[in-house]
């Protein structure tokens, strides 16, 4: 990638502190930003070519902070169930009579079509290897959480310790993380391995807790449907079981949160830790609704997941907005945007580097059409899923994922002002 500087600029601009800015724009060298421009003259002083995007809006690309891609090409082939140990039953039976060429397939096509939707960044459970079998030349950032678990089998600890040893991808659009995937597919042993795994690398942990009541009845008293598909409860709170391990902490991400007792709120609260929410698959298996209020008022940060196919109808970031502001008027559009980007980004421990437009993060941004004259009457479009991203980057390149040639896209930036070269006809 070219080293010489290039300035996109934008009817609209998220300032990284969340102003909005008309005419403003960012410098981008080596896939980076190097500078927030706030006017017009910065723009001008940003060096090398001036792309003008034109009457859109200029957004950090969004941040899912929790997806299963490795899922996609299961969509409309488990349906909730009774239950969710029976879904995860049913889920598990799919898996096994789906080809893997078709899965791999499907994941990529999924993730292509995440990026199209104006998301460059994901934090993704990789349970099977999937996406990184199929991830050369795909523009999508990925901070990877490689799954563990030992369906609470003590005695399975060592072999599953050391498939983790093994595997990592060198990428330089990936970052490690590691997934003990819940409290009730997790041993003792298993967590006190996974503790020191953690200590010495002092990496991102996303862990599955608290997304059903089943759970809770199977973890503390040994009933409910869990039965049927584990061994032995470890009668104690699965939250009991992650702090336990040293794993209750800033790094790590909870993914769900659903059933949390007020206690359990001020200790994740007390921890740092983060809850991540992903409204599809919460409308998927018809959940009762989710208490963001509560967890805002414990002062847990929050973000926002798309979860997989398997038990969500798309993984779009603006219909997860759109979602969650229909079940949550008390949000502001501002709050929701940044569920999507900023405090995302920070849930899988890459704040600052993405989720913003700030000078020294990656140059991971979409120019997006949305109807308003205003920005703000385009910002609450855009949370309200309307409008589309015409053109996205990650890294400081255009992604190939994204609409056809002959859509609006297409056009971005053949008209260009304060460069009449034709570098400046050019994306960086």
């Amino acid at each position: 990638m070219s080293s010489s500087p290039s300035t996109l600029r934008a009817h609209f601009t998220l300032a990284p502190d969340g102003r909005w800015v008309d005419g403003g724009g960012v410098t981008v060298r080596a896939g980076r930003i190097e500078r927030f421009c706030a006017t017009a003259a910065e723009v001008r002083r940003g060096g090398g070519p001036v792309l003008d995007l034109g009457d859109v809006v200029l957004l950090p690309g969004f941040v899912a902070a929790h997806t299963h891609l490795d899922l996609s090409g299961f969509e409309g082939r488990v349906p909730p169930g009774r239950s969710f140990p029976s879904w995860i039953r049913a889920l598990l039976g799919v898996r096994g009579s789906l080809p893997e060429a078709d899965l791999r397939r499907a994941t990529r096509a999924t993730a292509e079509q995440l990026v199209a939707g104006g998301t460059t960044c994901v934090g993704d459970i990789d349970a099977t290897g999937r996406l990184a079998a199929v991830a050369r030349g795909l523009r999508l950032r990925v901070r990877r959480y490689r799954e563990v678990l030992d369906a609470g089998d003590g005695r399975r600890a060592g072999a599953v310790l050391g498939a983790l040893a093994s595997g990592s991808r060198r990428d330089p659009l990936w970052t490690e993380g590691i997934s003990p995937h819940a409290p009730y597919t997790v041993s003792a042993e298993l967590w006190a391995a996974l503790a020191r795994h953690v200590r010495r690398r002092r990496t991102a942990v996303a862990i599955h807790w608290a997304e059903t009541r089943e759970e809770r009845a199977w973890l503390e008293h040994g009933r409910g449907p869990f039965a049927d598909l584990l061994a032995s409860s470890p009668r104690r709170s699965g939250l009991d079981a992650i702090e336990a391990a040293g794993l209750l902490g800033p790094r790590t991400a909870l993914i769900h949160g659903n059933d949390a007792t007020t206690a359990e709120r001020e200790r994740v609260a007390r921890s740092g830790a983060a809850i991540v929410h992903c409204p599809g698959t919460h409308a998927f298996f018809e959940r009762e609704p989710f208490d963001a209020e509560a967890w805002r008022a414990a002062g847990v940060p929050l973000a926002l997941g798309t979860d997989s196919l398997a038990s969500n109808a798309d993984l779009d970031m603006r219909r997860e907005m759109a979602l969650f502001r229909a079940g949550h008027p008390g949000f502001r559009p501002a709050e929701v945007l940044d569920l999507a980007t900023g405090a995302a980004a920070r849930a899988v421990g890459l704040a600052g580097r993405v989720g913003t437009l700030a000078a020294g993060a990656w140059a991971d941004l979409a120019a997006h059409a949305a109807p308003g004259k205003r920005a703000s009457e385009r910002l609450d479009a855009i949370t309200r899923g309307l409008g589309a991203p015409l053109a996205v980057w990650v890294g400081g390149r255009r992604t190939e994922s994204g609409p056809n040639q002959d859509s609006p896209a297409s056009r971005i930036g053949k008209q260009t002002r304060g460069a009449q070269n034709e570098d400046a006809r050019r994306t960086p």
